[in-house]
Order: C-alpha cells, then sequence, then structure tokens
C-alpha cells in the first residue's frame, strides 16, 4: 500500500497531536575539546557527550562551527569553522573532516543545516555566502550564493543556519558579536541570498542570553532554537498569509551551569522508536529472534526513510502492518497468526517482500517508507509490526515481530 493511503487513512484517528515516543533532543558540536554533547531544553538538562576524535584544532573565531543531523544515513555533520566532518552521536566516524573546496581562506564556516527535501548540506560562512553540498560522503559542492550578510561594523556576523522545510524558510543568526543583541535574518529556500527581513531575539527574563553560536529548526512545532554556548532557547515563529515575515516569541529559556566547553553549533537529534511486546513463530516458521527496527529516522522529507526486518524465516514472505497511533494494548487477535496484531487501529500494510536466506533464520525485509516534506503530519505516532508466512508442499506457518511506535518529526 503507499504511503499516502495510508496517512490519508490515518486522519480519523490523528486529529489530535499524540504523545511523543522517544524524544527528540538538542545536539551540538563544541568549541574546545572537542565534544559532541546533547541537551533536553524541555527539562533543562544535560543528557550525554562523548570526545569527537578531530583531527587537531583549528584556531577560529568563538562563534566559528556548526551542527546539523542526517536523518537518512543518521549522524552529525559537524564542522569547527574550517573542516568539515560526519559523526555518530556516538562519536563513531562516519566522515573524514575535509575543507570544503568553496570555502575561501579567510572564511569560517558559521551555520550548519541539513536539508531532507534536496538531501544536500547546506552551510553559511563569515563573509555571508550560503553553500549547497551533497549530503554524501565526501561532500560534492552543488552552488552557492551571497546574501549581503558579510561582517558589519557595528560587529554584525553570521552565527547560525536553520532552515524550515516546509514553510521554505532560511533563519540565519547576525548578531552583534559579542556583545549583543541578537538578531535573526530570514531568506527563503527557493530564493536563499535575498533576505527579506530581520529579526530580533527577545530577552529572557530569567537572565542574560549571550549572543548566539547556533541555531536549530524543528518545523513540525514551528520552534526555533538558539544557543550561547552554554544556554538554550526556544522561540515561537509564525508566518501569516499577509506579512513577509514571521514573529518571534519568546517560549522558555535554559540556563545552565558554565560549561568549559561551550556549543558552536547546534541541531534537532530526532527520537527513536519505542517497542512493545515480544517476537513468536509457529507452523512451519523456524524460532527466529525476529527482529524489527527503523531503518533511520522518522524526519518529514526524509525520502528514503525505511523499516528493517531481519534475522527472519529464510525463503518466506513479509508484511509490515502500519497502525494509525502507538501499539496498543487492545490488540486483533487472529487464530492464524503465531501472536496478537499491536499495530491497531490498522492503516494497511507494506509487501509482500520475500526474505530470501540460506541458513533458517537468514531472511532480512527492508520496506521502503518515504516520508513528505509537510508539517501536516509533524507529531503524527504511527506503529508497525512484521508479519511473515512460511510455505512449503507440506504446511504453512507464521512469524511475528515485536510492535514498534515512532513519531513522524520535522527537523
Amino acid at each position: 500500500m503507499k504511503l499516502s493511503i495510508l496517512l490519508i487513512g490515518a486522519l480519523p484517528f490523528l486529529a489530535t497531536a499524540l504523545p511523543s515516543q522517544t524524544p527528540d533532543n538538542l545536539i551540538g558540536f563544541t568549541r574546545n575539546l572537542p565534544l559532541l554533547r546533547q541537551v533536553d531544553h524541555a527539562n533543562c538538562s544535560r543528557l550525554s557527550q562523548c570526545a569527537v576524535p578531530w583531527p587537531g584544532i583549528t584556531i577560529t573565531p568563538p562563534y566559528a562551527g556548526g551542527t546539523g543531523w542526517d536523518p537518512r544515513r543518521p549522524g552529525a555533520w559537524i564542522s569547527d569553522g574550517r573542516l568539515l566532518g560526519k559523526y555518530a552521536d556516538d562519536c563513531t566516524p562516519l566522515c573524514t573532516p575535509a575543507m570544503p573546496p568553496t570555502l575561501a581562506p579567510n572564511a569560517f564556516i558559521t551555520g550548519l543545516e541539513v536539508v531532507q527535501r534536496l538531501n544536500q548540506i547546506v552551510f553559511v560562512d563569515s563573509q555571508g555566502f550560503i553553500h549547497f553540498y551533497t549530503n554524501t560522503c565526501p561532500p560534492i559542492p552543488v552552488t552557492m550564493c551571497y546574501t549581503g550578510l558579510g561582517p558589519t561594523a557595528l560587529g554584525n556576523v553570521t552565527t547560525g543556519l536553520a532552515i524550515d522545510e516546509d514553510q521554505d524558510l532560511v533563519f540565519v543568526a547576525f548578531p552583534i558579536y559579542p556583545v549583543g543583541p541578537n538578531f535573526v535574518a530570514v531568506l527563503r529556500l527557493g530564493n536563499p541570498c535575498q533576505v527579506i527581513c530581520q529579526l530580533l531575539v527577545p530577552p529572557c527574563p530569567a537572565g542574560p542570553i549571550g549572543t548566539f553560536t547556533g541555531l536549530a529548526c524543528d518545523w513540525g512545532r514551528r520552534i526555533l532554537y538558539g544557543t550561547d554556548g552554554n544556554n538554550t532557547v526556544a522561540l515561537r515563529y509564525q508566518l501569516t498569509s499577509s506579512v513577509p515575515c514571521p514573529s518571534l516569541l519568546l517560549l522558555s529559556c535554559c540556563q545552565f551551569a558554565a560549561a568549559n566547553d561551550p556549543f558552536v553549533g547546534l541541531a534537532i537529534r530526532p527520537g527513536g522508536a519505542t517497542r512493545f511486546g515480544h517476537p513468536c513463530n509457529n507452523g512451519l516458521c523456524p524460532n527466529c529472534a525476529n527482529q524489527h527496527t527503523l531503518g533511520n529516522d522518522p524526519v518529514l522529507g526524509n525520502a528514503d526513510f525505511h523499516l528493517v526486518f531481519d534475522q527472519a524465516p529464510a525463503r518466506s514472505l513479509a508484511w509490515a502492518l502500519i497502525g494509525a497511533g502507538p501499539c496498543r494494548n487492545s490488540p486483533i487477535i487472529t487464530p492464524l497468526l503465531c501472536g496478537p496484531v499491536w499495530s491497531t487501529p490498522l492503516l494497511g500494510s507494506l509487501g509482500p517482500i520475500p526474505t530470501g536466506g540460506i541458513t533458517p533464520c537468514s531472511g532480512a525485509a527492508v520496506f521502503a517508507f518515504p516520508l513528505p516534506a509537510s508539517a501536516t503530519f509533524a507529531g503524527w505516532v504511527l506503529s508497525s509490526q512484521c508479519v511473515t508466512l512460511c510455505a512449503t508442499p507440506v504446511g504453512i506457518g507464521t512469524a511475528m515481530s515485536s510492535c514498534l511506535s515512532f513519531e513522524l518529526q520535522g527537523s
């Protein structure tokens, strides 16, 4: 069944936002050690960090650097201002850092984003140029243009980049560095070097927030995050048809204890899946583990999003059942199946796909589930569960995975 049919079918069940599954976090590259650090802005808490095996520290301005998250091949693209590389969130290297060939000798990368709709890496430099690269290893230049956001006599300089793919907005932090205040320039992704307007960031009432060194955009919730290196700010933005520029409303500020290693970039680390129930086998199906996982991150605009089923019965047929909402405690019981269907109410299925394999439990299937870049679906929680039919001349059997709940996110 096609994705569009599944999502349209979900409308009666998803009229209101459902609770998050594994929540998303803010993630960012830091300046000194360096680290890849995650924080929970909603609860104002630091979560985890790991040391990045970076090939030496380039002496760059304190606002140089950036972070962008790639949900297709999950990992953080990070920069210290001169080099660009990619690491998993446990700091495992994914793409060796190298200098982008379009970066001028006197310029520094100051903001970084991954655009799902284009499957490209986008960064802004300290001279006001926006660069587009393929989301590959190594990244390959696509195009670049000048925004007019070059350094000013007042001290304005670009320090962060974030993009709303649904409303086609590009946000560039352009504060008066280092004393403030914070400004955000707004551009269009379709015309990325034409500044529409500049917005003044509201101050935090509980205490001062320094000049931004990174931006991140949760466009599914219309929230723009900024960091001054230690603290984080959440801003609601809204675009109306009668006004070309969005408005900014302060939502919350998180003031953390000062860290010796401040953020120089910021991105959204998408949430994952939660698991419910247990796998099973019956009839002629062998006793397999039937592992079901998300192949990558459920981010809207991720055309490569897919579900994975492995350690499954070989030489069989597999389906992925898709449910509206999270895995349910009130399952569907079908006598033919080895266990209950937790992904209910059922929207439809993906498949069948032959599992292949040679040894009894070496079967596997990948279910393509491309996600549109539309905030309409942001916050929707879906569930999935894999079912296998084992058939031989002497009989049949079934195998099932546990159930996964996951939220569609715009970030």
